[in-house]
């Protein structure tokens, strides 16, 4: 059934199933819906000016998710909630780098992120999500993304082919980063009940898309019932959107 039956009123359970089965029409119904409540939000938790921004945002983030075949399946508002949230949260710390001047020559001028390094919170996290790694994906991943080397020059000393290597480095440069959104879930310090502990761990893998379908479908019934989780969940999302690359990220740790 179409979001535009006539004379029918669909619930948010049904109208998510139709928008993830790509139903404009009913993710259109759910802006419709909750669209004034989340400006309310946005209002209060960030610039005004920025609200509209914000929700429009907000509300992309859910559908991109709900056409990879995630996101909720109830509890809708709950969940559009906590993205806007996050967004505006988002927001709120870019608008704290902003330095705004008059100097044009600074203007004109690009500025490193951090001056090129990472910042000493970052580096914790890249540490110790390398040291979690298996001994033989550290060791790749120093030969080749700190010491420089190329697959030929270290498939010797590690007992494979260069094509051997490189597909070794890749799993290991993937595994690094799924390692690193998992030590941001560990440092956030957020009050947890004994099924948000068994659950939590598995968020970095849920957001690098490497746990069954079961898994995920597991992980989400208790997302939509638990705002923590599912606040950790969204911060995960937007980490590995501008997640370092492992390359520079594993500089990172011998400094």
């Amino acid at each position: 059934m179409s979001a535009r039956a006539s004379g029918v009123e669909l619930d948010d359970a049904h109208l998510l199933s139709l928008a993830r089965d790509g139903d404009d029409d009913a993710y259109a119904e759910l802006f419709r819906r909750y669209r004034p409540v989340a400006l309310r939000l946005a209002r209060r938790l960030g610039a005004p000016t920025e609200a509209e921004d914000t929700v429009s945002e907000a509300f992309a983030q859910v559908l991109g998710q709900l056409r990879r075949g995630l996101g909720p399946e109830r509890a809708f508002r709950a969940y559009v909630l906590t993205s806007v949230r996050h967004e505006a949260a988002r927001r709120g710390r870019l608008r704290q780098r902003v330095q705004p001047t008059d100097d044009l020559a600074t203007i004109d001028t690009a500025v490193p992120f951090g001056h090129g390094q990472l910042d000493t919170f970052e580096r914790d996290l890249v540490r110790s999500a390398f040291a979690s790694l298996p001994e033989r994906w550290r060791t790749v991943l120093w030969y080749l993304d700190v010491e420089g080397l190329k697959p030929h020059e270290v498939s010797d000393r590690l007992g494979l082919t260069a094509n051997g290597v490189s597909a070794l480095v890749y799993r290991a440069r993937a595994g690094l980063r799924e390692a690193y959104l998992a030590q941001h879930v560990a440092a956030d310090g957020v009050e947890a009940s004994d099924e948000c502990r068994q659950l939590r761990p598995r968020l970095a893998s849920l957001v690098r898309r490497t746990v069954g379908m079961r898994e995920q479908k597991r992980i989400h019934v208790h997302l939509e019932a638990c705002p923590s989780c599912m606040a950790s969940y969204l911060e995960l999302e937007d980490v590995n959107a501008r997640v370092v690359a492992p390359q520079q990220a594993v500089a990172g740790v011998r400094a």
